[in-house]
């Protein structure tokens, strides 16, 4: 028993070292395996896409020794067809060795499609437009503060590049709906950007940056701001009520603290009045002011009976 673990880490090794040369020579033997890849890339007419999903994968059989089948990039890559004679159609394309091959396939033969033996492709012509994009984010300012600027995106379009018959109608591309409440300071934010739901679709880029500026407001009251009707039909005698406004204003010291009665207007137009006899009360301030508050938001107009004398 005592000569059994004489010189064991020789015999260990011994032991190992014949494991690894049958491994090397077990692996140098030529395989075939039959294996499911990825379809990952269709090479098609550059003037086409493929409009609608095409199988997600292919059954192959792949011949090449062992130690290249052991390997695991080959298989992520996939296999690539290549469409001879395409065209704007839905149409059936046969797979085989001649026109689909391996991604990566050094050192390894495709040598049979097992399925599908063919596929229908539905292409349509490329076309490529540029088209604005439309914000979903709001941003709330805190109490005492007020976003001083409009909203600035960059970009300011995207690029869709896909199937004709499904891009024709697109004329803009919206942000992901977002609120951010309480802002105090300047405020920047990267959003991403709804996609349409088309097969083949490359959109760039695929997110903005929304700007915002905020800056700490004063507020201000003017009382009794005259109401102005417009648009009264010649000869008509007319009363309406109320006729000033209280405005509670808001923006930066410097703007507020400049303000006077006489840069505010108050305007009530008689020709979009309703049923009722009422009309919108539209209050026309300077630039960079925010209305906080009106007392009225419309004008109720009053028709005087005028009598005729004898």
């Amino acid at each position: 028993m005592a000569k059994l673990f004489e010189n064991l880490w020789v015999k260990i090794s011994a032991i190992l070292l014949a494991i690894l040369l049958w491994f090397h020579v077990a692996t140098e033997k030529t395989f075939q395996v039959e294996i499911s890849l990825p379809l990952a890339q269709i090479e098609i007419s550059d003037d086409l896409v493929i409009a609608e999903p095409p199988p997600d994968s292919v059954r192959v059989l792949i011949s090449a020794s062992g130690k290249t089948l052991l390997r695991s990039s080959w298989k992520r890559s996939g296999v690539r067809l290549v469409v001879s004679g395409s065209r704007a159609s839905k149409f059936v394309t046969e797979l085989s060795p001649v026109n689909l091959s391996l991604v990566k396939g050094d050192k390894l033969n495709l040598m049979e499609v097992i399925q599908p033996r063919e596929i229908v492709l539905t292409c349509e012509r490329k076309m490529r437009k540029t088209v604005p994009i439309v914000s979903k984010l709001v941003v709330r300012p805190d109490d005492g503060y007020l976003i001083s600027e409009k909203e600035a995106i960059f970009p300011k379009e995207v690029t869709l590049t896909g199937p004709w018959g499904r891009l024709k109608d697109i004329d803009s591309i919206e942000t992901m709906s977002r609120t951010i409440e309480s802002v105090r300071d300047d405020f920047s934010s990267r959003i991403a950007l709804v996609r349409p739901d088309i097969y083949g679709l490359v959109m760039e880029p695929d997110t903005v940056v929304a700007y915002f500026n905020v800056t700490p407001v004063k507020r201000r009251e003017f009382k009794n701001i005259a109401v102005r009707l417009i648009n009264i039909p010649r000869g008509s005698n007319y009363d309406f009520v109320p006729q000033s406004v209280d405005l509670r204003v808001a923006g930066k010291n410097e703007t507020i603290d400049s303000l006077s009665e006489e840069l505010f207007s108050a305007i009530a137009d008689y020709a979009i009045a309703d049923s009722s006899d009422k009309t919108p009360l539209q209050i026309v301030a300077p630039p960079l002011v925010t209305i906080l508050y009106q007392s009225a938001d419309s004008v109720k107009i009053i028709k005087n009976n005028v009598n005729s004398g004898n």
